[in-house]
């Protein structure tokens, strides 16, 4: 593999490419100056791939603990004398105390909350109750709050606040927000799978499902303002990367991948719903399965945790790329939107065209035009019926993509994803080059070129093909298969550049 060598320090790159002293502070003035652009790519990419454990675990004989055993003595027990079970709370404490425990559990919490403590609060219990679901439904009824917790309230960012923090520890990656009143609210989708009509009701304070069959509809209610949270969850960039139709076939570790954030989904949307119920508010989206009544794709985008791409079939996080399943939840609470966002990723778009390139189907288009002209039959290839273009709206001037053949290859290979799989920004973060990269889209076209063609030498995007598809199962990766901690600031957690 050729290597570039440049002896351009950091600062400089960032003077050459004209971001000047601000740039340069945005992007982390303080890492070190590297030698040569190689040293930069070189820099925080070690990675312990074995299985090894650090050098002062040291190993003993199966069996032999650092606590002392007897086996002589040992025999299996009856699991229902556990302290964590009725039975065994009952057989040690007596039912009577049992009792006492239980009237002195709630004399603490009843005192808890009339102080206010920390931990006491209506949202802490909001969220206790959140973790208690998992299921996908329309709407849920209110939740009445513990005795004694009084209603809660907070300004729209301080809402955005409690929802970020919630989402994120109930398994989001990363949250934003819009509002869906005027010209917003044309994100919406009219119906769900079944035709089964979204109503507005501007005089409904509640989300209710109406009629049943084919009379069914689903009513939002429009009495208050709905916002809606635009959440995003992550899927494995690695597995994704294991994916290569071309060469033997589509595969299911990118299948598996893809198909984990819906396992996640219903977990954690039934927990959002319970813990905005808690808090009196409306937490609704989903009626089955996971078609929402806000486009994911839209969403993503106008709650400014993503941008388009030049495949619309999917959106491209600044902090995730296009590895990302995005769903959302619709509210009253009222909340600050987040703003949309431009990280020089639609522009970059125009350059690379890599997921075109690797498109079996040809659905994917190279020219760097973008259009509002999306609607004649004939420019689709699998058109059979020659009916009118309804799976997509208008409004949007993005690049062509033939929806039709994309279909084609994934119903007639078992699934396909090598657009993602390619992308650019697919490629691992940990290694500071990247926070430079950024950067420099951000802030300038000129260099698009230059970075399509090198990340797949130097970036860590790319297909594997043949046999480094088993290279996976050897591989040491992080919980999921994600890397989790890739907006954590707080505690100690690795800090990262974006």
């Amino acid at each position: 593999m050729s290597k570039f060598h440049s002896m351009l320090s950091r600062r400089d790159f960032m003077k050459t490419i004209g971001l000047g002293t601000a740039g340069i502070a945005a992007v982390g003035a303080a890492a070190p100056v590297f030698g040569n652009f190689d040293d930069m790519l070189a820099s925080g990419e070690a990675l312990d791939k074995s299985f090894e454990k650090p050098w002062y675990i040291k190993d003993r004989h199966h069996g032999d603990p650092t606590i002392e055993v007897d086996w002589t003595l040992m025999e299996p027990r009856e699991n229902r004398y556990n302290l964590n079970a009725s039975f065994g709370q009952d057989f040690a404490f007596g039912t009577d105390f049992r009792g006492e425990m239980t009237a002195m559990s709630n004399q603490y919490n009843a005192a808890a909350i009339q102080q206010k403590k920390g931990g006491f609060l209506t949202r802490d219990y909001a969220l206790s109750s959140a973790v208690s679901s998992g299921s996908v439904s329309w709407s849920i009824p209110k939740i009445t709050p513990a005795a004694g917790l009084a209603p809660y309230s907070g300004t729209p960012e301080e809402n955005s606040q409690l929802m970020r923090a919630a989402m994120i520890f109930l398994g989001a990656s990363h949250v934003g927000f819009t509002i869906l009143s005027g010209d917003e609210y044309k994100i919406t989708n009219a119906a769900n799978d079944n035709n089964y009509p979204y109503h507005l009701d501007t005089n409904a304070e509640w989300a209710e499902t109406e009629g049943s069959g084919a009379s069914t509809r689903y009513i939002v209610p429009g009495k208050k303002t709905l916002y809606a949270i635009g959440i995003s969850m992550q899927m494995s960039k690695e597995m994704f990367r294991h994916e290569a139709i071309s060469d033997c076939g589509s595969g299911q570790l990118r299948g598996a991948a893809n198909s984990d954030r819906y396992r996640r989904w219903p977990l954690l949307y039934g927990a959002a719903q319970r813990f905005l119920a808690y808090l009196g508010y409306n937490a609704f989206g989903y009626a089955t399965g996971t078609r929402s009544f806000v486009p994911s794709n839209g969403d993503a985008v106008f709650t400014g945790i993503a941008e388009a791409a030049r495949n619309s079939n999917f959106t491209i996080s600044p902090y995730f790329g296009p590895v990302h399943g995005v769903f959302s939840v619709v509210t009253d609470m009222p909340l600050a939107p987040s703003p949309c966002i431009d990280a020089g990723i639609f522009r970059f778009c125009r350059t690379c065209a890599k997921c075109a390139v690797t498109c079996p189907s040809g659905a994917i288009k190279t020219d760097n035009f973008t259009t509002w002209d999306h609607f004649n039959p004939s420019d689709y290839k699998y058109n059979k019926t020659g009916n009118p273009v309804r799976f997509t709206v208008p409004g949007k001037k993005n690049f062509f993509w033939d929806a039709t053949a994309c279909k084609f290859t994934w119903n007639s290979t078992g699934g396909c994803a090598n657009c993602m799989g390619t992308c650019t920004f697919n490629g691992n973060t940990g290694a500071g080059i990247h926070s430079m990269v950024k950067a420099t889209l951000a802030t300038t076209s000129l260099f698009n070129g230059f970075f399509a063609k090198a990340d797949e030498f130097y970036f860590g995007s790319g297909l594997a093909s043949g046999d480094e598809k088993n290279d996976w199962w050897k591989k040491s990766l992080p919980v999921s298969a994600i890397e989790s901690t890739l907006l954590a600031s707080d505690g100690a957690y690795r800090k990262r550049a974006y």
